[in-house]
C-alpha cells in the first residue's frame, strides 16, 4: 500500500516540480556566483556612466539659474536707478512747493536768515566800536578833568 501513496501522480508531479523550482535555485545560485562579479562592474560602469550624465545636467542648470539670478540682479539695479532719480525728482518738487507756500505765508528763506545773520554781526561789530570809542573819550576826559583839579589855583584867583 505505501507504494501506491508514492506512485500517486498528483504527488509524484508536485514532488518533481518542487524539485525542479530547488535545481533552479541552485542553478541561479551559481550562475550569480560565476557571473556576479561581471554583473558587479558592468552596474558599476552604468552608474559611472549616469552619475556623469546627472553632474552634466546639474551644471547646466546651474549656469541657466546663474543666469537668471544675473538678469534679475541687472533688473533690480536698473529699478533701483529709476526709483532713486523719481524719489530725488519727488523730492526736489516737494521742497519747491513748500518754499513758495512759505514765501506766500511771509516766512523768511534760509538766504534771509543768513543775510540777518550778517546784518546782526555788522551791527555787533559797529558797537563794539562805538564802545571801544565812548571809553576812550571817556578816559580822556577824565584824564583832562584830573589835571584841571590838580593844578594850582592861578594867581589871579587868589
Amino acid at each position: 500500500m505505501k507504494s501506491d501513496l508514492f506512485e500517486n501522480q498528483p504527488t509524484g508531479d508536485v514532488r518533481d516540480f518542487a524539485r525542479q523550482v530547488w535545481l533552479a535555485g541552485l542553478g541561479a545560485f551559481a550562475k550569480a556566483q560565476e557571473e556576479g562579479g561581471k554583473v558587479f562592474d558592468a552596474l558599476v560602469q552604468e552608474g559611472q556612466a549616469m552619475d556623469a550624465q546627472m553632474k552634466k545636467a546639474a551644471g547646466e542648470k546651474a549656469e541657466q539659474v546663474k543666469g537668471g539670478v544675473e538678469a534679475v540682479k541687472d533688473k533690480i539695479r536698473e529699478m533701483r536707478g529709476k526709483t532713486a532719480g523719481g524719489w530725488s525728482k519727488l523730492e526736489e518738487v516737494f521742497q519747491a512747493r513748500v518754499a513758495r507756500a512759505l514765501g506766500r505765508l511771509g516766512a523768511p528763506t534760509h538766504d534771509d536768515i543768513q543775510q540777518l545773520f550778517q546784518q546782526v554781526e555788522l551791527l555787533t561789530q559797529h558797537l563794539q566800536e562805538l564802545s571801544q570809542a565812548v571809553e576812550a573819550e571817556t578816559r580822556t576826559r577824565k584824564i583832562r578833568s584830573g589835571k584841571t583839579m590838580t593844578e594850582p589855583l592861578s594867581p589871579s584867583a587868589s
